[in-house]
């Protein structure tokens, strides 16, 4: 009988100590959440007082907008350039670093740092870098006198700049979800495949792939929802030009609301990259089960 109550007692202390939090979460997340998914579906606006039902037609609107059309197919050339570079340099790179040698730590050290700046931060950093009259790409050669570097924020070239960016920033990020997964295979395995004459690439199909199956997958599917929202690197770097070589919805969905004050658009195409990222969230666990079965 005193166990019981003593096991009823901590189920309310329990309570008592989640309610606050989840009191909270509804204020402040929840009903936000719900109140501007409702209204998208009607013609709300800051300081309007007449609100009427539109249906799907911010829906609409966003989906014929040629901007927002721009925005979506640049984040799909974002994703796949970003995520498939940071895939690849990151699991490289904890391959290389699987096995301790002079100086690891040290490697392991600068490799952190990129992560650890914030995406604000980045993007202001590498747009100062990248200024052709103000920045330091040209500082070193015009010191030496040789003719000035290409401005890489240009039609051509401003969004493989802004990929090539998101890879200096997120690659140890991968690097470092990567590593453990290798330090977890048994070192018999590998004895093994040497022994049987397995080649590198052989050894990476029949060891580490069977055994990183999962965490591969985990990996490419967060970072392919976080690059579908991409914008704090966007709003410093580039702002979405020129023109709309660089804009993303996130970044439309910013504008929209805050800069054209166009309150609907803005809401309604922010959740079009939730339902993207749904849809990863959900592809993830669909493939983790199915990839779990012999």
């Amino acid at each position: 009988m005193r166990l019981h109550k003593a096991s009823v007692l901590s189920n309310r202390q329990f309570l008592l100590l989640v309610l606050p939090l989840a009191a909270i979460l509804i204020l402040f997340l929840l009903l936000p959440l719900v109140l501007g998914f409702v209204a998208t579906f009607t013609n709300y606006a800051p300081f309007q007082t007449t609100i009427r039902f539109v249906g799907l037609g911010n829906y609409r609107n966003v989906l014929q907008d040629g901007a927002f059309q721009a925005a979506v197919r640049n984040v799909v050339y974002f994703t796949g350039g970003s995520v498939s570079v940071e895939l690849a340099l990151g699991f490289l790179l904890a391959f290389a670093l699987r096995k301790p040698f002079r100086g690891r730590s040290l490697i392991r050290f600068g490799l952190l740092l990129p992560w650890l700046v914030s995406p604000v931060a980045a993007g202001i950093m590498w747009h100062f870098l990248l200024n052709t009259t103000q920045g330091l790409l040209n500082y070193f050669p015009a010191l030496f006198g040789l003719s000035e570097l290409p401005y890489p924020l240009t039609i051509e070239t401003a969004m493989l700049t802004v990929i090539a960016t998101e890879v200096w920033r997120k690659t140890p990020f991968v690097t470092f979800l990567f590593l453990p997964g290798f330090i977890s295979i048994p070192a018999e395995q590998w004895d093994q495949a040497r022994v049987d004459g397995l080649g590198l690439l052989h050894q990476m199909r029949h060891v580490v792939f069977p055994a990183l199956r999962v965490l591969l997958l985990t990996v490419m599917l967060l970072l392919i929802g976080d690059a579908l929202g991409t914008f704090e690197a966007i709003l410093m770097l580039t702002g979405g030009g020129p023109g709309t070589v660089t804009l993303t919805p996130g970044f439309y969905s910013y504008s929209q609301a805050f800069k054209a004050f166009n309150w609907r658009d803005g809401a309604t195409s922010g959740w079009f990259i939730v339902g993207a990222v749904l849809i990863v969230g959900g592809s993830y666990i669909w493939l983790t089960r199915h990839s779990r079965t012999p």
